[in-house]
């Protein structure tokens, strides 16, 4: 029921536009002082996945950047105010991270659609933005800076390439472990309902803020900018969950321009309130890419390698490791991206023994 009236609001949306503007990804609004945009992405794939014991592939949606539509608007009131509205739907079917052995088709049903951004915000160059309505908290995405040019096949979010596929045991038994259940990249609030606040830039420096329900709160730091030849980005957060959790978790990345080599980093810890959980999570995270035009004509091509490692994810002395190579070739004219990786999964449990995994995912994702 859900997903169909998702749907049913969509298509009245844009069923009662008037007219499209010059601009493909532009229409006119009913509020002639708000300007509507709908966009959108499509990212689908193949994933290939062995454990140890049997091959399956999957025919798959990529929740490294999953497919999505999104309506926003924007208007201008005055003494340098704007104010505008971000509505963003996720369609994703037999996502990458959901998809495993047992359940090859996770398609349909009402999981299909879901919302990610419901938001509405006020906007000024010298006071900053204030931000209400589910949407992205100020930690969310604080480990994920990221210049490699493959980060939609290869980032700090290792389980979003192959999460659902669970490991077997040394003697070849499937198991109920997951590969998304013992690695993470600690990644702050991720989306809530929030009241967020963002500075303006100082010098490429921006500091964010918000408050959640149920006690959820969250402080965050980010630089974008360019040192002679570098350009880097960096993020750093703090943050409280609903079961007080604490978490300090944060990123850098450096890409030299004239050469196209990078670097990332990333890492975080979170210590938890509950006594009774033993748990001191911890997730480190680096990749070195290398980026050029010079390969083809249609866009940039880039290449990464990327090794992560998780401690007490799911239980206390799990070390979950993954390594991985990737490729991207960006086709500029259409606003596409087809991508190639390879991705290896370990884990190590006192007391028990578990086969590797490794996966394969290519496909491509277009934006329109």
């Amino acid at each position: 029921m859900r997903s169909l009236l998702l749907v049913t609001a969509s298509a009245l949306a844009v069923s009662s536009v008037p007219s499209f503007a010059q601009d493909s990804s532009s229409v006119a609004s009913a509020n002639t002082g708000i300007r509507l945009t709908f966009s959108g992405q499509v990212n689908r794939g193949v994933l290939f996945a062995d454990d140890g014991v049997s091959n399956e592939t999957f025919f798959v949606d990529n929740d490294n950047s999953s497919t999505r539509f999104r309506f926003t608007g924007e208007g201008d009131f005055g003494d340098g105010w704007t104010a505008g509205v971000n509505i963003e739907i996720q369609a994703e079917s037999n996502s990458t991270a959901s998809v495993n052995q047992i359940t090859q088709n996770t398609g349909g049903g009402s999981s299909f659609l879901s919302e990610r951004k419901l938001e509405l915000f006020f906007e000024n160059d010298k006071f900053g933005r204030l931000t209400v309505g589910q949407g992205d908290t100020a930690s969310n995405s604080t480990s994920e800076v990221d210049l490699s040019g493959t980060s939609i096949v290869a980032y700090s979010g290792v389980a979003d390439f192959a999460g659902g596929i669970l490991f077997r045991d040394g003697a070849g038994a499937l198991t109920t472990v997951s590969v998304g259940s013992v690695v993470t990249n600690l990644d702050g609030l991720s989306r809530q309902d929030r009241v967020r606040y963002d500075t303006p830039s100082f010098g490429g420096v921006t500091l964010s803020g918000s408050v959640g329900s149920d006690g959820i709160y969250d402080v965050a730091a980010r630089y974008n900018g360019n040192l002679g030849a570098f350009k880097v980005g960096a993020a750093l957060a703090y943050s409280v969950d609903t079961a007080d959790d604490e978490t300090i978790n944060g990123s850098v990345s450096v890409l030299h321009q004239d050469t196209g080599l990078s670097l990332t980093l990333a890492g975080g810890s979170r210590d938890r309130e509950l006594a009774t959980d033993l748990r001191d999570t911890t997730f480190g995270y680096v990749k070195v890419g290398y980026q050029t035009d010079a390969i083809s004509s249609l866009g940039q091509t880039a290449f990464s390698i990327d090794y992560s490692v998780s401690d007490d994810v799911a239980a206390v002395g799990d070390e979950g490791t993954s390594y991985g190579i990737a490729a991207v070739q960006h086709i500029d004219a259409i606003g596409t991206d087809l991508y190639l990786g390879v991705r290896n999964y370990e884990l190590d449990r006192p007391g028990s023994q578990f086969q590797d995994v490794t996966a394969v995912l290519a496909g491509a994702r277009l934006k329109f």
